[in-house]
């Protein structure tokens, strides 16, 4: 399946990534963490994921953990289908600081999130942009909703 990129939303930078907004979420009965994430196409095209996981090394890091997995599945998109570059939007100042080395890796979750980062960095620019978590950005809201609802809350 080819997927062809008409148009990205401009930021105040002018950039041509393909804009990607995540968010993580974490239900404390189940003990499972989950992600959220919307690709803006366009102004009027946008692209809803979502997916939930129990894995008993990262459960342990709530909603933090599905942050990481969020993150980690923008790009992947980008790498599926050959985006030059993307910019990912997210309200957990850690899914910048880590990859970028202003916060240090001390748990197997983050080194791995760090190595995933490495490997698609080599095929696609990553940049990162943090928006403020429930504060009316349409699409982080969306992003936080589509997470809320893979664990069915």
């Amino acid at each position: 399946m080819e997927i062809k990129i008409k148009s990205f939303i401009k930021n105040e930078e002018e950039d041509d990534s393909l804009h990607i907004y995540v968010d993580g979420s974490y239900d404390k009965e189940t003990e499972e963490y989950s992600y959220g994430m919307v690709v803006v196409k366009s102004d009027d095209e946008i692209e809803e994921y979502s997916d939930k996981f129990c894995d008993p090394e990262l459960k342990s890091m709530w909603n933090v953990a599905g942050e990481i997995m969020g993150a980690c599945a923008a790009m992947q998109y980008a790498m599926d289908y050959e985006i030059p570059s993307i910019t990912i939007y997210h309200d957990y100042e850690g899914i910048a600081k880590w990859p970028l080395g202003e916060w240090k890796t001390k748990k197997e979750g983050t080194r791995a999130y760090v190595d995933f980062y490495k490997e698609a960095s080599r095929k696609v620019k990553i940049a990162f942009k943090k928006v403020t978590g429930h504060s009316g950005d349409k699409y982080n809201n969306l992003a936080d909703k589509l997470a809320r609802g893979a664990l069915g809350l």
